[in-house]
């Protein structure tokens, strides 16, 4: 059979209902104690099953005011209007967020008779009472009127009366005052009344004679005579002090054990700045919750012979010993060296019975108004590196062992995370000095490069000074020749005015054009100090001018071939100089190798989205092993003293690093093939 048609059979009956008291879910026997179907109590206000609804609703209230649950004696309301005795549990029902959203419970039927009676002569009486005087629990009795019959030597010492004549026939209004007169007289007027059997709820009383507060579960049953009728109230308040305070011990070992979670997550994702302030934070939540006035991390020397504290939490008012204790000097604390030494936990709860410590240490915690003190060693690698102390100023108190157990993890934690930290800042100055380093060697770097840029301008100054000197040579011919006719047509004395200025008109135009020459060269090396866009072709071409002299010197010819005319964005005179480092490599190639036929083919095409140039000789090309290293710096295939080996390092720069293109170099059936890439602006 399912569980469903099982659970319709049984005598009880579970239900959730809303803040509103509506009904949101009903299983059980609902057609069994209330002869309603599950169906016909959905939606309904709960109230409405209940002959004395406000002592429902009064639970009610106590679950949100104190969150215990409560049980209760409670008569319902059958479909037929017949009356139903039962008992209830009442729970508060909370969202995800923790909210009340709210209340769920137990209702079950009760098939006994509602009521007790005392009968018997006055030796049966006696007995009754002997015995009732004997329970631990605090037993009292009031007849109809709600006036003290009896009770038990508990209830006096609960009452804080010396004897039952002291409250025989008085009432509580009598007897109490406030809050006292709610405790012992909850729930009997209830019961008088009727509307419940008994009444159930946890309070905490007051206890005169031993001055403090105590948990009781107080149970009150209705007593009737044996005609059925109301007669009295008895009441059953059972201690339940040690049960609550271990039930809160364990509440607060939960909490404690949640923010020893909550505080070493929150060490994960600190950096090693920020991690003094996690652990003053952390000694704040430790501090509070075992109420110590004063949190302390102490690092000690590894001899233990001096100690200073490296992290405070101290409560309101109370003075910091941040300066005070810097580099103490352990050497006459014995006790604490040798607790340190042996790794072991110092609990000293009252610091005036606690005869271990040395006069030196006893005058120092004095000094600093300790009362009771704790310490927990800090261990790393099974060495002491330091410890951990809480300190009450104002009063003396024991910290039980679950404390010390839970203080013992805490210390784990922060000799974790202070590693991290030393380990961090080990790191970052590691990383600076690299970093140190590193800024060196990008120094020595540049100063090497400007070297390097230094000597190719040297060098490209030399092989310019060659070029102006073969460019220079014709005019300084023709002007050796002019003087020397300037000087036979004197000599012959036919100088005239006429021939004098023709003469001195061709030789004006020869030192123009040789000054031509040397500002196109001065021009040439001016540095581009900003990009500009230009034509891939008139760059060739001022190059190739460059190298006029000494190609038809050579009887090199030159071949180039324009597909279209690029435009492309850099520094002009800088690429430039590349093809003239190219075309002078190219020069001295087919020199070396006495080609019958020089010739160097200069292509300028577009490609792929780049304005691509090829410089291609006839000089039989470059050996394959040597093709990788051609532009590294100071390697060259000229001999020894003819080159430096930094032109063509210095054109790979130039292109790729200055201009974003690309310098690569291949063999072909004729020679080597020079092939520069640049981005094309316009194709």
């Amino acid at each position: 059979m399912p569980f469903e048609r099982l659970s319709a059979f049984s005598g009880e009956i579970f239900y959730e209902t809303d803040l509103q008291r509506r009904i949101l879910k009903v299983t059980g026997g609902t057609e069994r104690v209330l002869e309603y179907s599950a169906d016909e109590l959905i939606g309904r206000n709960i109230d409405s099953i209940y002959k004395y609804p406000t002592a429902r609703t009064a639970v009610e209230d106590s679950l949100l005011r104190e969150g215990l649950a409560e049980d209760i004696s409670v008569t319902l309301v059958s479909k037929k209007g017949l009356e139903v005795n039962a008992t209830e549990s009442v729970f508060i029902i909370r969202d995800s967020l923790g909210k009340v959203s709210g209340f769920e419970g137990i209702i079950s039927k009760v098939n006994c008779p509602d009521y007790t009676s005392f009968s018997g002569g006055s030796g049966y009486q006696k007995v009754l009472q002997n015995v009732i005087d004997s329970l631990p629990a605090a037993v009292c009795w009031k007849d109809k009127d709600l006036r003290y019959t009896g009770c038990n030597r508990s209830f006096l010492d609960l009452a804080g009366v010396l004897g039952s004549e002291m409250i025989i026939g008085r009432t509580d209004e009598h007897l109490f005052r406030d809050e006292e007169l709610d405790r012992f007289s909850k729930g009997d007027r209830e019961i008088a009344a009727g509307r419940c059997s008994s009444y159930n709820y946890v309070e905490t009383v007051y206890v005169k004679n031993t001055g403090e507060f105590r948990w009781f579960d107080i149970t009150k049953t209705v007593v009737r005579n044996d005609k059925g009728f109301f007669a009295g109230v008895v009441s059953i308040h059972d201690d339940i002090t040690t049960w609550v305070n271990a039930e809160l011990g364990i509440q607060n070992r939960l909490w404690f054990e949640q923010q020893i979670m909550e505080i070493s997550a929150g060490f994960i994702n600190l950096s090693a700045e920020e991690v003094d302030s996690g652990i003053n934070s952390a000694l704040e939540k430790i501090g509070t919750f075992v109420d110590a006035e004063r949190c302390c991390v102490f690092s000690t020397d590894k001899d233990n012979m001096r100690a200073s504290i490296t992290h405070e939490w101290t409560a309101a008012g109370v003075p910091s010993l941040m300066k005070r204790m810097r580099s103490v000097s352990m050497l006459e604390m014995s006790l604490l060296r040798d607790k340190l030494a042996g790794r072991e936990i110092i609990n000293i709860t009252s610091l005036s019975g606690y005869r271990k410590c040395s006069e030196c240490e006893r005058d120092l915690l004095n000094s600093l108004g300790v009362k009771s003190l704790i310490l927990i060693p800090m261990i790393k690698e099974g060495k002491s590196i330091g410890f951990m102390s809480f300190s009450s100023l104002g009063s003396e108190r024991e910290w039980d062992d679950d404390i010390v157990s839970l203080l013992t993890i805490v210390s784990e934690i922060l000799v974790n995370v202070l590693d991290r930290k030393y380990m961090q800042e080990e790191l970052m100055e590691l990383y600076a000095l690299m970093e140190d380093k590193v800024r060196h060697e990008v120094e020595r770097n540049m100063e090497n490069k400007k070297l390097l840029i230094q000597q190719s301008k040297l060098a490209a100054m030399g092989e310019m000074l060659g070029n102006i000197a073969h460019q220079w040579r014709q005019p300084l011919n023709a002007l050796n020749l002019s003087f020397f006719e300037l000087k036979y047509i004197k000599d012959s004395g036919e100088l005239t005015d006429d021939k004098l200025k023709d003469i001195l008109d061709r030789v004006n135009a020869l030192i123009q054009q040789m000054s031509a020459t040397v500002d196109d060269f001065r021009n040439f090396f001016k540095e581009n100090k900003e990009q500009t866009e230009f034509l891939l072709s008139d760059c060739v071409k001022k190059a190739l001018y460059l190298v006029q002299a000494f190609f038809e010197e050579h009887r090199i010819k030159v071949d180039l071939r324009v597909d279209s005319e690029l435009i492309v964005m850099g520094y002009p005179n800088e690429l430039a100089q590349v093809f003239l480092n190219i075309l002078n490599n190219a020069k001295d190639a087919l020199s070396e190798q006495n080609t019958t036929e020089p010739r160097v083919t200069v292509h300028i095409f577009y490609e792929n989205g780049k304005a691509v140039a090829e410089v291609e000789d006839n000089a039989g090309g470059i050996k394959e092993d040597l093709l990788e290293r051609i532009f590294e710096p100071y390697f060259t295939t000229k001999p020894e003293g003819k080159g430096t080996g930094i032109g063509l390092y210095m054109s790979k720069m130039i292109v790729e690093n200055s201009m974003t293109g690309k310098l690569t170099v291949r063999n072909t059936d004729k020679g080597a093939c020079f092939r520069i890439e640049l981005p094309s602006i316009q194709q």
